[in-house]
């Protein structure tokens, strides 16, 4: 979807972040290209650029030859003239990311997830983990924008809380941002997993598809929503419940009344407890997250194996997700589904085998298009990229909701 900018004054801050944005997504692009693509003036696009190169952020990357005129100057954002740091909580283990403004990952860590009563070690196993990231790289915390976090919802947008989340024993409800504000000394956003994992696909991910849904397989299983180019929410911020959508008719009875719920037949601790009690898989301890983690990658590389019972438990999986990604499609009018999250590697190869046909059979529309299922771009880090993302997506791309400039750069 295209974006155009405004010459009023009172829109300035949009135009340099729209500026940025395209600069960004291109490999190179010229002043008078900018301003064909914006409606900017050629003077209000040139003041830009040049505030945006006294700030660091883009640079001139030669001269080109023009069909008419004199030759134009060529610009390309400057990757490390920004970072932002990603961090995503999931109950098994929090990953984070450096991000730099190109949209590269240039440092990652992985750590186990406090498991004791309360969020007070989880923020301080957080902090260490963050300034050990940054001191890595020797960036100092003036060139990192800020910390972008993705956590299991629901979450309160307002106050920047996470409520009651599954599987985080004694969280309540914790406000979050605030607490990590205080302690790591930069601005704070936070966002469900789901949709930080949809706008790293769309922001870091190249920004190729403008109409998809992103099917989160951490703990739990979520969507994402990104229709025509912008990244949904919904009225409180918490879009992407679909635990509740059935992908098996004749599945068991789940305690919403509904039956064959992907909340209770296809998330990896259904999944490994039926391997359990099948005697697939030896017994696991079910209510340590990451004990659950480790078995599921278990059963999947026995399923890759041809082990019958492990195949079958994950390819019911499958075919439940894809009646899900049908139906995404088919209530959103989807170009695509995008599969990713910290199990997504372990459950890849069964579910790509069988999900998309599914999902195309299910298609209403398919005279008209097609529906893509496919796997992130992204890796196992999707949360936690997305994170970093929704930092460098609010400073660094031209969203009319929540428009940050670094330093300096302000009117």
């Amino acid at each position: 979807m295209k974006r155009r900018g405004s010459n009023l004054p009172r829109v300035g801050d949009y135009n340099q972040l729209l500026v940025l944005d395209l600069v960004r997504r291109s490999q190179n692009i010229s002043r008078v290209e900018l301003s064909e693509l914006t409606g900017l003036s050629t003077q209000t696009v040139s003041n830009i650029c040049a505030r945006l190169v006294a700030a660091g952020l883009i640079e001139p990357a030669g001269r080109v030859e023009a069909d008419t005129g004199a030759r134009r100057t060529m610009f390309r954002v400057v990757p490390r003239g920004q970072y932002s740091v990603g961090l995503h909580i999931d109950p098994a283990r929090m990953t984070l990311v450096l991000l730099n403004l190109a949209g590269e990952v240039e440092e990652r860590a992985s750590i186990e997830t406090p498991t004791t009563h309360g969020p007070d070690d989880v923020l301080q196993a957080i902090v260490d983990a963050f300034a050990d990231l940054v001191d890595r790289q020797e960036i100092g915390l003036g060139r990192v924008s800020g910390l972008g976090v993705s956590a299991p919802g629901p979450i309160m947008a307002d106050s920047g809380s996470l409520v009651g989340p599954p599987n985080l024993r004694g969280w309540g409800v914790v406000r979050l941002r605030d607490e990590l504000e205080s302690r790591v000394g930069l601005p704070v956003v936070l966002e469900k997993d789901t949709i930080a994992a949809a706008t790293g696909e769309h922001w870091a991910g190249g920004g190729t598809l403008s109409n998809f849904a992103f099917i989160y397989l951490g703990t739990g299983i979520g969507a994402g929503i990104v229709l025509g180019g912008e990244v949904m929410r919904g009225a409180s911020d918490n879009l992407g419940e679909i635990g509740h959508l059935s992908g098996d008719p004749d599945g068991v009875r789940c305690y919403c009344g509904g039956r064959g719920c992907i909340s209770i037949t296809s998330a990896p601790l259904h999944l490994v407890s039926a391997a359990v009690d099948a005697g697939t898989i030896p017994a696991v301890d079910l209510g340590d997250p990451l004990a659950v983690e480790t078995a599921l990658g278990r059963l999947c590389a026995l399923a890759d194996g041809g082990e019958e019972s492990a195949a079958a438990i994950v390819e019911r999986s499958a075919r439940a997700l894809g009646r899900i990604a049908g139906k995404l499609a088919n209530v959103l009018d989807l170009d695509a589904v995008v599969l990713g999250g910290p199990n997504w590697s372990a459950l890849s190869r069964t579910y790509m085998r069988i999900m998309p046909s599914i999902a195309a059979s299910l298609l209403t529309v398919r005279d008209v298009h097609t529906v893509e299922v496919r796997g992130t771009t992204l890796g196992e880090d999707a949360g936690a990229i997305g994170a970093a993302s929704l930092v460098m997506s609010s400073m660094a791309s031209a969203r009319t909701d929540h428009l940050t400039l670094p330093p300096g750069l302000s009117r």
